[in-house]
C-alpha cells in the first residue's frame, strides 16, 4: 500500500535529528510520508522520489512534496542515475516488493552513493494486489542475513523491521575520518557492539 506502517516513525524521527540532510532519496515514495517527515527536520533538503506507479504521482501529489520525481523502477536507478550520490536514502515499505534479486543489487549500488539507508519492511506478512496495483504485492523474503555484509543495525519494532545501515560516503577520506562529525547509527542509537535493538513500545 502507499501508505508506511506508523511503528518505525519514532526510529526514522531520531535518525532525521541526528544527521545532517543536505540531499534525500525516498524509494518507493507511495504516499509521500518520509518527503513530508524529511521536510520538518531538513526544509532545505533536496527530495528526490522514485515511484513506479504513476496513478500514485498524481493521486499523491508527489511534485508537491517532492524537487524531483523520477517515475521508474529502481533497477533502472542503476542505469540511468549513476553518479547521483545522497545523504541518506530511505527504502520504507518496499523492498518486499521488489523480486529479490533486484533488491539486493539496488542495496549494493546505494551503499556506494550514500552516508546512510534505512529499510523498513513487514516481516512474513502476506499481501496481494492492492485495488488493481500489482506493485503492491510482496513477493520476496528478508530476513538479517541479507544484510550480513554492510555495517548496520536491526531495530524491531513488533513485526516491522528496520534496517539502519551506514553507507561509505560517510568516510569517503582519512581527513574526513578525522575531522568529520558524522555519527554511525549504532552511535545515533546508542548502540555499541551488538547488532539488534527491539523496540516494544514506539510511544515517546
Amino acid at each position: 500500500m502507499p501508505h508506511s506502517h506508523w511503528l518505525p516513525d519514532n526510529t526514522t524521527k531520531k535518525l532525521l535529528k541526528s544527521i545532517k540532510v543536505n540531499r534525500f532519496l525516498d524509494i518507493g515514495a507511495g504516499a509521500a510520508k518520509f518527503g513530508k517527515m524529511v521536510s520538518l527536520f531538513h526544509p532545505n533538503a533536496e527530495k528526490i522520489a522514485v515511484e513506479i506507479d504513476e496513478t500514485y504521482v498524481k493521486e499523491y501529489k508527489l511534485h508537491d512534496f517532492y524537487n524531483q520525481v523520477w517515475v521508474m523502477p529502481t533497477s533502472k536507478l542503476i542505469e540511468q542515475k549513476i553518479d547521483e550520490t545522497y545523504d541518506l536514502v530511505i527504502i520504507g515499505d518496499c523492498i518486499e516488493h521488489m523480486r529479490k534479486s533486484e533488491g539486493i543489487d539496488l542495496v549494493n549500488f546505494l551503499i556506494y552513493r550514500t552516508k546512510y539507508i534505512l529499510i523498513h519492511y513487514p516481516d512474513r506478512y502476506i499481501q496481494g494486489t492492492v485495488d488493481g496495483h500489482i506493485h503492491e504485492a510482496h513477493i520476496s523474503i528478508w530476513t538479517e542475513y541479507d544484510f550480513m555484509g554492510f555495517d548496520y543495525l536491526l531495530i524491531k519494532h513488533g513485526f516491522i523491521h528496520t534496517y539502519a545501515i551506514n553507507g561509505y560516503l560517510q568516510n569517503t577520506s582519512l581527513l574526513e575520518k578525522i575531522t568529520s562529525s558524522e555519527s554511525s547509527v549504532q552511535k545515533i542509537f546508542g548502540v555499541k557492539k551488538q547488532r539488534r535493538l527491539e523496540i516494544d513500545d514506539e510511544g515517546e
